[in-house]
């Protein structure tokens, strides 16, 4: 019987430090994933603009947090980085992008559903084009309708009009850019943001602007019995938007590497489907 007993203390020892060596084990595989994820913050201001990127019900949600969502995980999943987003609400354009251009952080990234321009290169990082930009040329429905793009008929058809935009934006550009080009002594006002323009268009055949076509569509929405025009000739096509960083941001590089696999996927165009509809999905998809 001695023996009997002695056998089993002894077993029962033997088991509790097995089960004890196995949980050092355990910790420390645990110890040393956790020392080889990088944990950082990622700041995020943005200009809430919907369907880009805007705050409802306290959750900032849009096309540019949900891809960055996706960013996330794959630095967590593929980088071994983990971040924690902290979001930043701008309501006016040139203060976002002021403070991202400006911000000390290379943990930043901007989302503001900003267009892709030379000289806004010059002065912060961009991503790769994350979203295609379409802007339209808009003016009372009431106006008459732009033929063709030519001096004399920009000229005939705009040139006692005023143009209407909003401060260091694309919009201001495309407004700027019929100045130079066709209508030298073109007067311009500038509004805060796009429904304003859309809203002193709709009461004066003598304004037109360029707003961004899912603002326009969503404009229309919730004022159906506003009368527009689109001057079609003078519609914008062919650009993008992306992310804005400071100047030297590592995440330029990892995003860009993150979005070359990421556009290809059903989840890209998930993402455009369900804030855009399929059909404006379709027109701002990037290939």
């Amino acid at each position: 019987m001695k023996r009997n007993f002695y056998f089993r203390v002894n077993f029962s020892s033997q088991v509790m430090n097995m089960k004890k060596y196995l949980t050092i084990l355990f910790l420390a595989a645990q110890f040393g994933i956790a020392q080889s994820m990088t944990v950082d913050t990622l700041y995020l201001p943005y200009y809430s603009h919907s369907p880009f990127a805007y705050s409802e019900n306290n959750e900032v949600i849009g096309i540019e947090p949900d891809i960055i969502r996706e960013y996330t995980a794959w630095l967590r999943d593929k980088k071994k980085i983990s971040v924690y987003t902290k979001y930043i609400e701008y309501r006016d354009f040139s203060g976002f992008y002021s403070e991202v251009k400006t911000s000390s952080r290379k943990n930043i990234i901007g989302m503001g559903s900003v267009t892709v321009l030379p000289e806004r290169a010059e002065e912060l990082d961009f991503t790769t084009g994350t979203i295609k930009s379409v802007a339209l040329c808009i003016t009372n429905g009431h106006a008459p309708e732009l033929k063709t793009k030519t001096p004399a008929e920009i000229l005939k058809v705009m040139g006692s009009m005023s143009a209407l935009t909003i401060t260091n934006t694309s919009l201001s550009n495309y407004v700027n850019d019929v100045k130079k080009t066709y209508i030298k002594d073109l007067k311009i006002s500038y509004l805060s943001d796009e429904s304003k323009i859309l809203d002193k268009i709709s009461t004066s055949v003598l304004s037109f602007g360029f707003v961004d076509a899912v603002t326009f569509r969503d404009y229309l929405k919730n004022n159906p019995n506003k009368y527009f025009k689109v001057q079609s000739v003078m519609n914008r096509l062919n650009e993008e938007m992306g992310f804005i960083m400071p100047k030297g941001s590592r995440h330029k590089v990892l995003f860009n590497e993150f979005f070359a696999t990421f556009k290809t996927t059903a989840e890209y165009r998930q993402i455009l489907e369900k804030h855009l509809g399929t059909f404006m999905a379709q027109n701002m998809i990037i290939q």
